[in-house]
């Protein structure tokens, strides 16, 4: 097996190729490049208006609504290659991953092609979703909202740490990692490669996404990476919807209502990069410091942060009760989604701070200072405190919300 890694040319574009150990490296890129993903389109279809808000004719409000459920079915389906990405981490002898900087995410981290911050819906940010989502064949211009200097994350030596893949598409990533699991395939073997326990990864009668499959050899892990690839860019037998297209055709549909309607403002003013603590280096970011959007705000993140948890207690489980627990922690995420969709609903139509007029607020999706595994003998407890704690701070939430947190706290009742 290769010692050091080394880079070879693939279809055209450099592969790093290394141990275990890269291949690892890059599902955890993977998984964070899908969680920033899903956090940046998920800000976008929030702050989208509804129709019978200002400015929103009848007919507006319907093509909103398209708009919106497109954006959060691009968005599940990024939750559903978190969820692969997991899997095949898990396949390959790893811990499933779902760290991630807050937003913004600074340069140098991602590669220069790969910008990722907070913007509300508007021309340019979808500009750059198309960017982003491209095939690999298509080079494509990105919004100039977001582009920023031209870097490499280059090492002077490739050795045994793990190296940075640099990478022009989200394709190429994933090419890059089929490239290191067929290197280490044949070195290793198939078992020899495949070490981790299938029944503690996550399968369709858990979450029903397309690709959320057990992966325990090379043939399995290739169909789980053309999934992820096609879902997002579509393929060579021209897949009829994929991220790519939808915001193409979302594109064209803004133009059309631009030219109709000059004045039409799709989305309320949320803002660019808000943050929920005073960040040392304010340039670029909105401090979200109004009492009544703060509050909200907080509120939000927690029950994120608590979604997050209840997705990473998913994964390992391989006792008898498995299935069970992994169905409860799975719906109890899922109503944790339905109250996170509307507090960040709510968000976008409050102002951010008292400093600027015209700025609204916005999920900043802030992350817990650790997301491993709670030890399975406390879980239910410290989830069940948890989502207690979120029920009884708020006082104003809707009916909606109040029952998706008893059902939350139902299903976790049931872990075993």
């Amino acid at each position: 097996m290769p010692v050091e890694a080394f880079v070879e040319e693939v279809a055209g574009q450099e592969v790093v190729i290394g141990s275990r150990e890269q291949l690892l490296h890059l599902l955890a890129e993977a998984a964070e490049i899908e969680h920033t993903l899903m956090c940046s389109y998920l800000y976008a279809a929030f702050s989208l208006k509804r129709a019978g808000e200002p400015g929103v004719s009848s007919a507006q409000g319907e093509l909103l609504q398209r708009w919106r459920k497109t954006i959060m079915d691009v968005a599940v389906e990024e939750m559903g290659h978190l969820v692969i990405v997991a899997n095949l981490t898990i396949a390959v002898g790893g811990r499933p991953h779902f760290g991630r900087p807050n937003f913004p995410v600074a340069p140098g981290y991602f590669p220069s092609g790969v910008a990722v911050r907070l913007t509300g819906f508007n021309a340019e940010t979808l500009k750059h979703f198309i960017f982003l989502e491209r095939p690999q064949d298509v080079r494509g211009d990105d919004s100039d909202a977001f582009e920023q200097d031209d870097y490499q994350r280059e090492q002077a030596h490739l050795g045994l740490m793990p190296s940075a893949q640099d990478y022009a598409t989200i394709g190429h990533l994933y090419e890059a990692i089929r490239t290191n699991l067929i290197t280490l395939e044949r070195e290793l073997g198939s078992s020899g490669l495949f070490v981790g326990d299938a029944a503690g990864q996550v399968g369709r009668p858990v979450i029903d996404l397309e690709g959320v499959e057990p992966i325990t050899d090379l043939a399995s892990a290739q169909k789980a990476i053309d999934i992820v690839v096609e879902q997002g860019e579509g393929s060579s037998v021209d897949r009829a919807v994929s991220h790519y297209r939808s915001f193409l055709t979302i594109q064209r549909e803004l133009e059309a209502a631009g030219r109709d309607e000059p004045d039409f403002a799709p989305a309320w003013p949320v803002a660019d990069s808000p943050v929920l603590r005073q960040p040392p280096e304010p340039e670029g970011k909105v401090f979200v410091d109004h009492p009544e959007a703060a509050t909200l705000l907080d509120f939000a993140c927690a029950t994120y942060g608590l979604l997050l948890r209840c997705l990473i207690q998913c994964f390992g489980r391989s006792d008898d009760a498995a299935e069970g627990s992994q169905a409860a922690l799975m719906s109890a995420a899922i109503e944790l989604m339905h109250v996170l969709g509307e507090t960040s609903t709510a968000l976008a139509r409050l102002p951010a701070t008292n400093e600027a007029e015209g700025v609204n607020a916005g999920m900043t999706f802030t992350m817990l200072r650790g997301v491993e595994p709670l030890p399975r003998q406390v879980e239910r407890r410290v989830l069940q405190e948890r989502v207690a704690a979120l029920a009884g701070t708020r006082s104003d939430l809707s009916e909606r919300a109040r029952q998706a947190l008893a059902q939350a706290a139902e299903h976790l009742a049931k872990l075993r």
